[in-house]
């Protein structure tokens, strides 16, 4: 089995990644789409990563960290998902925020991402509710914030998905935010430009 994959990023496209192992070998990983832009920045990764044999295809998805990947694994546990759609709900989310819709019930935000329909999200719920956990007890706070800064930018007419990466990125860019007002007025000022 292939617990980690490390090595120099040879090549890159959102939702892939080939990764030069040094030993004459390079190995494509298929990451999350929100991956993308940390990949971009990287010359060198390191990926914690889930081997899976279909058919007779070998298939390497790989993480930028070990949450992900555990709630990956946590995700293609439940009858009917499989490696493709829990990259997407990798993808279309943060790890926080899946892990707070899952446990909050919200059929309505897994049933957004794409893939997954209402039987899938409610047989989601129904099978890791209470089994999945957030690492830091700030997690749920900083998924509450993210929400409320995306449906405001939603209530003034922007995009959902230009919101949700705009917020993305200012968190990223401020780990210690001042609070919802002061990023909101930052991703207005940011937006309007």
């Amino acid at each position: 089995m292939i617990s980690a994959l490390k090595g120099k990023i040879v090549a890159l496209a959102p939702g892939k990644v080939g990764v030069d192992t040094g030993s004459g070998f390079i190995i494509q990983a298929l990451v999350p789409v929100s991956s993308y832009s940390d990949l971009k920045a990287m010359g060198e990764v390191f990926l914690h990563t889930v081997l899976k044999i279909k058919d007779e295809e070998i298939l390497v998805y790989g993480f930028l960290d070990a949450g992900e990947k555990s709630l990956f694994e946590k995700l293609i546990s439940v009858a009917g998902v499989g490696g493709k759609t829990a990259l997407s709900c990798l993808s279309t989310f943060s790890t926080a925020e899946l892990v707070g819709h899952i446990n909050s019930g919200d059929v309505a935000r897994i049933v957004s991402i794409p893939g997954i329909g209402k039987k899938t999200a409610q047989r989601i719920i129904l099978e890791l509710t209470g089994k999945l956990e957030l690492e830091k007890g700030t997690e749920e706070e900083s998924v509450r914030l993210q929400e409320d800064l995306v449906s405001g930018l939603v209530n003034l007419g922007y995009p959902a998905r230009q919101a949700r990466e705009a917020v993305k990125q200012a968190l990223k860019d401020h780990p210690q935010p001042g609070g919802f007002e002061s990023l909101f007025k930052m991703l207005l000022r940011k937006m309007s430009r």
